[in-house]
């Protein structure tokens, strides 16, 4: 995110759009956080329950060891938990605290896609690759002394040639598709040059990145 920020920053400097329209989005936006930090004063939860809830469905549901049956109640747990921040908010009590507050929105919106995204993977066949396992009743026993919970579903290797692209729509919709796997592109940079180009701008003069 540094990186296109730091992009679009160099190469459109100048500006494209409406000025009255921006500030007119941004006084909207302004006027949505204050009306969600006033929720917080009579929130039922604190921001650090909140953000064990989420954190703890994350480790359980969405980490190396995987399951459909598992993530199907995760996802309704996270929007769920999603729409109640949104309409109650969570308390705080410093300003520090109201800045981890302001970040369980954003995390908390994050692990309810990252979950749906999971799942629909899972639905997909995927099967267990890379660093995660998906457990499965009529999958492969994973070891003779690990008893019969412990089956995984094989991974479809044709996966591999395709990458899971998430999108969430303006209403709200989350989108997941599989597209085919774009190649790495080719490239004579190394560290000195790269560097050199980052640091002179001359990177964000071309229509080709670097790194």
């Amino acid at each position: 995110s540094i990186r296109a920020a730091e992009f679009i920053a160099n190469r459109y400097a100048g500006w494209s759009v409406s000025r009255d329209a921006v500030k007119q989005a941004a006084a909207q936006a302004v006027g949505s956080l204050q009306a969600w930090i006033a929720k917080c004063a009579g929130a039922g939860t604190t921001w650090q329950a909140d953000r064990d809830a989420f954190q703890s469905r994350m480790t359980r549901a969405g980490a190396h060891i995987r399951s459909l049956k598992e993530l199907s109640k995760a996802v309704e747990e996270a929007w769920a938990q999603f729409e109640q921040l949104e309409n109650e908010g969570c308390s705080y009590e410093t300003p520090a605290e109201l800045a981890e507050a302001l970040r369980n929105r954003q995390l908390c919106f994050a692990h309810a896609v990252y979950l749906e995204a999971i799942l629909f993977a899972l639905r997909s066949g995927v099967g267990s690759r890379g660093s995660c396992i998906v457990l499965d009743p009529e999958g492969e026993r994973v070891h003779d002394k690990l008893d019969e919970q412990w089956r995984i579903a094989p991974e479809d290797s044709s996966f591999r040639e395709q990458v899971l692209e998430t999108v969430v729509t303006p209403g709200g919709e989350v989108v997941n598709e599989w597209v085919p796997r774009r190649p790495i592109p080719e490239a004579d940079a190394w560290f000195e040059t790269a560097w050199a180009s980052f640091r002179s701008g001359e990177i964000f003069d071309t229509g080709t990145a670097i790194f």
